[in-house]
């Protein structure tokens, strides 16, 4: 999360957040007052102050992270490595469909995360996926108590609606005219040159973006009985977004 004075971001993994960080710093008259990346409000949260998210398509957001550890950069990368599975980053799209099936099997949570495995007292990786949970991580003022306390899809569905946070939500399929529409609305108060930050926005190229291993395959098909397994896994952003 990157608190400012009047709003605070809540920065999900791959979702184009250091574009987004990067612009409100430098448009922005705001203080940054705090942040902790990727990370939740907790007992910093202030009911007054406007929050807005960004998120991705799951098979988006995955593609997007294999790509990035194929390029051996990520903290997640460098865990397969250490864990003795470097080679599933073959940086080819048959090597995405394999790691996508490690990753999606919930057998597999202590790979991608120990708390992810160890949270909910070791049952909410067999509820929901890796993606979905790097989601209500910050999405929630408390992901702790929430894992804690649910025990199926329902009660994560419906603590989720009773606890979220976020105002506004920032798309990563429309993710410029998002943009522009919070600058134009709920963060007009606080930008310096609006005009400029449009033009910034209209013709600055994205950051950290990874040589996909899909830049050459038109629409991406992983198969119907993968494209069944990551729906089964990210159910709920599925259902809140639908992707």
């Amino acid at each position: 999360m990157h608190e400012f004075e009047t709003f605070v971001f809540l920065d999900v993994q791959k979702t184009g957040t250091t574009f987004i960080v990067r612009f409100l710093r430098e448009f922005c008259t705001e203080k940054e007052l705090r942040k902790r990346l990727h990370n939740c409000v907790s007992g910093d949260y202030d009911p007054n102050k406007f929050h807005f998210i960004s998120v991705r398509n799951p098979l988006d957001q995955y593609v997007s992270l294999y790509s990035y550890g194929s390029e051996r950069k990520g903290p997640l990368y460098k865990k397969f490595v250490l864990q003795g599975h470097g080679d599933l980053y073959a940086g080819s799209w048959g090597g995405f469909k394999s790691w996508l099936d490690f990753a999606l099997a919930p057998e597999n949570a202590g790979y991608l995360s120990r708390a992810y495995a160890a949270a909910g007292s070791g049952e909410t990786h067999k509820l929901i996926g890796f993606q979905t949970y790097r989601f209500l991580t910050v999405a929630v003022q408390n992901p702790r108590d929430l894992f804690d306390a649910c025990r199926s899809r329902d009660e994560i569905r419906n603590a989720y609606e009773a606890q979220k946070i976020a105002d506004f939500t920032i798309r990563h399929e429309t993710f410029r005219a998002d943009i522009e529409t919070l600058i134009r609305t709920k963060l007009k108060h606080c930008m310096g040159d609006l005009d400029e930050a449009l033009r910034y926005l209209k013709s600055a190229e994205p950051i950290n973006a990874s040589d996909r291993v899909d830049k050459h395959r038109g629409e991406v098909r992983i198969g119907l009985k993968r494209q069944a397994a990551l729906q089964e896994r990210e159910w709920l952003l599925h259902d809140i977004f639908g992707y």
